[in-house]
């Protein structure tokens, strides 16, 4: 992709170690301060541990199917806990790498700011990303969105195994197909890959499973970090009385109060409004006889934000998804002038600013937000949490007003009288 900046200078071997250096000072921060997050993947190992009494149909059924197998992979490292814990972070730590590699192939084999922004972005969000199988639809995405110019049937299949691991990266084929060149190609690679991977979770897991995730999603409450959350969560912090903070048995801690019920309503309304967005700006992307690099991009983008922020959930890890296709986006930031450059490295900065605010507010400062320490530290928590809400609604805000410019239909041409 053309760019009016030079790439910084430097081979392989300056990317290998910037990643070694970013990547081990996460693990030191995993080891040391923040040793709380990997709770989730000795659930994950509980779980695998008795799929063979529980069966498929009965283990981890607020997941698709196809996450029970990719869950397994860590059980080659051993059967014990620390064994799953060190294949696991092994896994997402390679998946990880393989974005890295493939936004320095993109590059011209150089480093660039596109490669800079993956590194620090996810160190920003902090060890999170390794104990948590997010990384996988963040580097899927990415990879999706590198591939759509010259092999839009792997952008198709990327797609297609996104969405039968988090459910969401369905949407992206709507996105991607906006460019009429490989429709075809990247709409047959998605049908095949996520209606087969269906079809197999069918047959393996019967019709129970295969909605199982569905309708549990349905059944959750308010998530204390999600946007709709945030007014009950600032309340609680000047009156702690009256909303109780509780984990619930969706695994997730939920907001219960005055006022819960009528927010759950607007986040559903406001999932129908996201999604005619979306589609707003689908139709504009069809209208538009040529999508660029920065379009496709910023389209992207925009539907993963308004997916994250509409969601009466908001896990921590959700902010991993926007980093592999804006580090891609990065890419093409110099393609369609200076004013396009500029937007997009505001853009990148305001998405590293949320990175750190997101590892702030989970789980450096989480014990503040649960209650479990001074009034004062709950506030100070509160607040952050606050901040990086409404930095996520700036962003998505912005992304849907750039997307739609980006994506302007050409005229018709007037010829003169």
């Amino acid at each position: 992709m053309p760019d009016e900046e030079p790439r910084q200078r430097g081979g392989g071997l300056a990317v290998v170690g910037l990643w070694v250096a970013t990547r081990a000072l996460s693990m030191i921060v995993l080891a040391t301060a923040e040793r709380l997050v990997v709770g989730d993947v000795f659930y994950y190992w509980r779980k695998i541990s008795a799929l063979g009494e529980a069966g498929l149909p009965g283990t981890l059924r607020e997941y698709p199917t196809p996450v029970v197998w990719f869950l397994s992979l860590p059980q080659v490292a051993g059967g014990s806990r620390t064994g799953y814990l060190v294949g696991f972070i092994v896994l997402m730590l390679a998946l990880d790498a393989v974005l890295t590699y493939a936004l320095w192939r993109a590059a011209g084999r150089r480093r660039d700011r596109a490669l800079d922004f993956w590194l620090l972005y996810v160190f920003l969000v902090g060890p999170l990303c390794y104990t948590r199988f997010d990384m996988v639809p963040a580097v899927l995405a990415g990879g999706a969105l590198l591939a759509a110019r010259r092999r839009p049937w792997l952008t198709g299949a990327l797609t297609g195994l996104g969405a039968a691991i988090k459910l969401w990266p369905a949407l992206l084929a709507g996105a991607f197909a906006v460019r009429w060149r490989g429709r075809g190609a990247m709409l047959g690679a998605f049908a095949g890959v996520g209606f087969g991977l269906a079809a197999l979770s069918l047959v393996t897991g019967g019709v129970s499973r295969l909605f199982s995730p569905l309708t549990w999603q349905s059944g959750r409450g308010l998530q204390i970090e999600s946007v709709w959350a945030t007014p009950l969560m600032v309340a609680r912090a000047v009156d702690p009385g009256t909303w109780e903070v509780r984990y619930s048995a969706f695994q997730a801690y939920e907001v219960f109060g005055p006022g819960v019920p009528a927010l759950l309503v607007v986040s559903t309304a406001a999932t129908v409004v996201g999604l005619l967005v979306t589609a707003a700006l689908f139709v504009r992307g069809f209208r538009s006889p040529e999508v660029s690099a920065v379009g496709l991009g910023l389209l992207v983008l925009a539907t993963i934000a308004v997916t994250t922020i509409t969601n009466k959930t908001l896990s921590p890890q959700y902010l991993l998804w926007l980093g592999g296709p804006a580090a891609v986006l990065l890419l093409a930031r110099g393609s369609q002038g200076p004013q396009w450059h500029r937007s997009i490295v505001r853009l990148a900065v305001s998405l590293l600013v949320l990175a750190l605010l997101t590892q702030l507010t989970y789980p450096l400062l989480y014990n503040g937000i649960l209650g479990r320490s001074s009034r004062g530290f709950m506030v100070v928590s509160t607040v952050v949490t606050s901040l990086r809400n409404l930095t996520l609604l700036a962003i998505t805000v912005a992304l849907c007003r750039q997307a739609w410019l980006a994506l302007r239909p050409s005229r018709p041409r007037v010829d003169a009288a």
